[in-house]
């Protein structure tokens, strides 16, 4: 009986024996793991294309005029429709094979690559050995490398390597149809072992790089989310940090202006409502970027009830007609009262509305004009924000939903907001499943639309 350090020897020595094929095999590919949507769009590829060949080699013997001969040596003589239809046939069932789903991946895979390397050899039989048809092999392994499938990439180079090697050397007329090639079978058979090693070691090479650039993307990409995260996180805490004392400047101001600390006058109140106004300012700023935080870092929760678009509006509009009066800015409606109920979060919609409205306010001058308007449109609802404003220049349109950007006429506003009140309609507004959009001239005026689905 062998002793435990006898033992402990053997597994050692096994382990060292291995170590050199271990490495090798950690140098590869795994194989097969791509990611489920890339790989089946391109298994789909390959699957029509073994279809493909199949059908086209089937048509051969009926389109060239082959013998319509029915017997059942027809099936292995060359001329006969009959034979041209056989071939199809194995081609088509490897493609029936791949089409199962119930299997894996990689029998799939290994079904259509032993369907693409028959369809090679068929195409190669029926035209004699005609040489360049062997360029047909190199091309179908280089797409099998798209799968990046160790299993049957290897697979596919076995069946050339016993086409080539085993048929090329017992019936070379059959293959290389030359006559050095029929003196030398073995030689031909090498030099074109040669071509197919090379061609797959250079489609190996590519496929390894694309994994190799894959992975770093995908590493890379991991860590701009966590980064995305931890800015998030960092931004709504320091958020948070700045509303505490906001909050309580704001309400000393209030309370002040009420009279609690003793009577203020005239010069007192109007630098109290300077505070209380920028204190909103800041508020409003600080929220801005506590929401855009939220979204970004995915942690928007939408709170989706049946909702009564019609009323939402009117609520909005009603708020908002004592500033427009402040400022002489006509305000009038456009809304379908028959406006359909819709699945969404009222209180983020109202926060879309509101800041429509108090930018178009913001952006219209004196004895300007406004409409706030909503329809049906096709399974969607659209509402509308117009003015008469400023408007937006062409070339600057395309900055409206960028954070931290924007436009002349924002930039020149005694109102200066943080440029990120759009992006976050916008990305409301996509969270519902929906769009925002806009049109303006210079100088005329401009509309601003939000598109929800009802459902």
């Amino acid at each position: 009986m062998a002793s435990v350090a006898d033992t402990k020897g053997m597994e050692n020595a096994s382990s060292s024996l291995l170590a050199p094929a271990k490495r090798f095999w950690a140098m590869l590919s795994p194989g097969g793991h791509l990611p489920e949507d890339v790989w089946r769009k391109r298994f789909s590829f390959l699957l029509a294309l073994t279809w493909a060949h199949a059908l086209i080699i089937a048509l051969i013997g009926p389109i060239m005029g082959y013998s319509w001969d029915i017997n059942f040596r027809a099936l292995f003589r060359d001329g006969t429709v009959l034979h041209t239809l056989f071939e199809g046939s194995i081609i088509a069932l490897f493609a029936g094979l791949g089409s199962l789903t119930q299997f894996n991946r990689t029998f799939q895979a290994s079904a259509v690559a032993i369907g693409l390397m028959t369809s090679s050899a068929a195409l190669v039989h029926l035209s004699g050995g005609y040489i360049e048809l062997h360029f047909h092999f190199f091309v179908m392994l280089s797409f099998l490398a798209l799968l990046q499938d160790w299993v049957p990439y290897i697979l596919a180079i076995l069946y050339v390597a016993l086409h080539h090697g085993l048929v090329g050397a017992v019936a070379p007329e059959e293959v290389f149809n030359h006559a050095s090639a029929i003196n030398a079978p073995w030689t031909w058979a090498g030099i074109h072992a040669f071509f197919v090693l090379w061609s797959c070691v250079g489609s190996v090479i590519a496929w390894r790089f694309n994994e190799k650039t894959l992975d770093k993307v995908k590493k890379q990409a991991a860590e701009l989310e966590e980064a995305s995260k931890l800015q998030a996180d960092f931004t709504a805490m320091i958020s948070h940090d700045l509303r505490s004392p906001l909050t309580a400047v704001l309400s000393t101001a209030n309370l002040m202006a009420d009279g609690l600390f003793g009577e203020v006058n005239d010069d007192q109140k109007k630098w109290l409502i300077k505070t209380q106004n920028t204190c909103r300012a800041m508020m409003d700023v600080v929220n801005d970027f506590l929401d855009v935080s939220k979204i970004e870092a995915g942690k928007l929760d939408l709170i989706k009830q049946r909702i009564d678009l019609y009323k939402l509006i009117q609520g909005s509009l009603e708020s908002h007609p004592p500033v427009a009066k402040v400022k002489n800015v006509a305000l009038t409606s456009s809304v379908d009262p028959d406006l359909p109920q819709i699945d969404a979060d009222g209180r983020r919609l109202e926060q879309i509305l509101s800041n429509l409205i108090s930018n178009a306010i913001k952006f219209t001058p004196s004895g300007g004009e406004m409409e706030i308007g909503a329809r049906r449109l096709n399974g969607d609802v659209k509402f509308w924000v117009k003015d008469t404003g400023e408007g937006i220049a062409a070339d600057e349109v395309g900055q409206l939903f960028q954070k931290y950007r924007q436009v002349t006429s924002g930039k020149m506003s005694d109102n200066k907001g943080s440029g990120l009140g759009l992006v976050i309609c916008k990305m409301i507004a996509e969270a519902h499943g929906g769009k925002i959009s806009v049109q303006s001239d210079l100088g005329k005026g401009s509309m601003f639309s939000v598109e929800i689905p009802c459902h």
